[in-house]
């Protein structure tokens, strides 16, 4: 019986200690990612005239890179800056490398 406990307790103390040596996992990460694309996007270089909502897909390689698969817009203005200020872009937060994400990105002209 002494040994069962002995077992036991030392099972328990090892579950503990692996729980504890993991990783939080972070739910604050698809936050995050939308305010650094947000600060990739800032300022772009053509006027903005109406409104407008692009999804942009994309997903993210080994080396923590946007690699884009489709911007889902009719303006090439807006396509083409997208494009560039996103492409290959390193970014600080990580996400689930291969997964395919979709963004929302919101134009808002300034009357």
């Amino acid at each position: 019986m002494k040994t069962l406990k002995t077992v036991f307790l030392a099972l328990s103390l090892v579950i503990a200690a692996s729980a504890l040596a993991t990783n939080p996992s972070s739910n604050d990460a698809p936050e995050t990612v939308a305010l650094e694309i947000s600060a990739l996007l800032d300022n772009p270089s053509f006027l903005v005239t109406e409104n407008q909502t692009v999804h942009v897909e994309f997903v993210v390689n080994k080396q923590n890179e946007v690699v884009l698969l489709s911007v889902d817009c009719t303006d090439a203005d807006v396509s083409t800056f997208i494009s560039e200020r996103l492409n290959r872009k390193i970014l600080k937060t990580t996400l689930e490398k291969g997964k395919v994400f979709t963004l929302p990105v919101k134009f808002v002209s300034k009357d």
